[in-house]
């Protein structure tokens, strides 16, 4: 195998960083079980950061191949507007031009986010959030934490005081990623949102860094 290159998300990347997206939507798996349409859930969940005055993201390439990517935006109140435009200009007039093959078997999901809303930190204290998705065949190589270190070091040069992200307790893995990385857990909820899929409730989590500690230091108040 080559050695994977981490480098700046690119404009060419988009379609790239939709089918990851998509292949590992379901905590590592793939989202089809519960959202069949590729498409939509690439134009949902990865288009808008390339629509993004202020995205920052970067991903691991081996060769030629793009296996795992990092995104995010440095203020939700334009992440919201950014996504209002994608789903205004995109996914409405994709779903009358048939851009999409099966957009009605995706709403069982979309109505139940909105049901089953996550729990969220503040947004002054932290306004930047991220996604980190590796395709499986690339886990276990340390790509994850180059991936998020890389995202990190960039928002601390750009001034940004915090960062937050969501998951839940399914992502073992991913958990113990982020609590290196200096996140801990701002707010957590049982949820019924993936129920229909995973048989279960799962707990729903808001994780937060405060970048204005420094990696390996200490905030005990003292001078």
């Amino acid at each position: 195998m080559s050695r994977p290159l981490i480098r700046p998300v690119r404009p060419t990347d988009e379609a790239r960083l939709g089918e990851i997206a998509y292949q590992t939507g379901f905590f590592g798996a793939s989202a089809e079980i519960y959202f069949p349409d590729p498409q939509l859930f690439a134009d949902l969940w990865v288009r808008v950061y390339f629509r993004l005055p202020d995205s920052v993201g970067y991903v691991a390439q081996v060769g030629g191949d793009v296996i795992g990517y990092i995104v995010g935006s440095l203020n939700e109140a334009a992440y919201r507007r950014a996504l209002g435009r994608v789903v205004a200009h995109t996914v409405l007039p994709g779903v009358l031009t048939r851009r999409y093959t099966r957009p009605l078997a995706a709403l069982p999901y979309l109505v139940r986010t909105l049901r089953y809303p996550s729990p969220h930190a503040s947004e002054t204290d932290f306004p930047a959030h991220l996604h980190l998705n590796l395709l499986s065949e690339s886990r276990g190589l340390g790509l994850g934490r180059g991936l998020l270190q890389r995202y990190l070091e960039r928002l601390r040069e750009l001034g940004v005081p915090g960062v937050q992200l969501s998951t839940t307790d399914e992502n073992e893995a991913a958990l113990g990623l982020y609590r290196t990385a200096g996140f801990t857990v701002a707010a957590s909820e049982q949820t019924e949102l993936w129920t229909p899929w995973l048989g279960h409730p799962a707990r729903q989590m808001s994780l937060t860094c405060d970048l204005r500690i420094q990696p390996g230091s200490e905030s005990n108040g003292k001078g």
